[in-house]
């Protein structure tokens, strides 16, 4: 079972849950819970938003450097006529 002795599980045999909350940090996201947060649904959620907002950001750097390469591309044809 190296698996389980890698991963070392909380395991409560009368509420039949475990918990992965001793996993390395190899492991990802997935199997590693946030501190204070209720149940693997609410940190999906978390993690969603995290996502949504690094797309956002990366999506407003595209139009950014577009707006700036546009910008020098007027300033280059004044510059020439």
């Amino acid at each position: 079972m190296p698996w389980l002795a890698c991963h070392n599980p909380e395991i409560d045999w009368k509420t039949e849950e475990v918990k992965m909350t001793r996993c390395l940090e190899e492991c990802g996201k997935q199997w590693r819970p946030k501190q204070g947060k209720l149940g693997w649904q609410k940190q999906k959620k978390e993690e969603a938003k995290e996502e949504a907002g690094k797309k956002r950001e990366e999506k407003a750097e595209k139009q950014k450097k577009r707006k700036q390469k546009k910008e020098k591309t007027i300033e280059v044809k004044r510059v020439v006529l």
